[in-house]
């Protein structure tokens, strides 16, 4: 699937979609962009500058996931965060 955010400003850019295979049928989560963070799911939706990082510190991704604080991906949003604080302030 292309993505109907990048279409729009001339860049082309295919979506992805995790699923899981439950054992009884298969449970697709929302299409994402990996390129402009881009999701079908609105509550999912980073294209608009959303902020991926909740109050307790975790962070969603574009494809309806849920990384808790301390993860890798929260970790690497938190340090980019304090660069970017850091930086304003200079």
């Amino acid at each position: 699937m292309k993505c109907p955010n990048c279409e729009k400003q001339g860049i082309d850019s295919e979506c992805h979609q995790d699923s899981v295979d439950v054992g009884v049928g298969v449970i697709y989560g929302p299409w994402g962009c990996p390129e402009c963070g881009w999701s079908e799911d609105s509550e999912y939706d980073l294209s608009d500058d959303k902020d991926p990082v909740n109050e307790k510190g975790g962070v969603i991704d574009q494809y309806g996931g849920y990384h808790p604080p301390g993860s890798s991906l929260a970790i690497d949003y938190m340090l980019a965060r304090m660069l970017a604080q850091r930086k304003e302030k200079e």
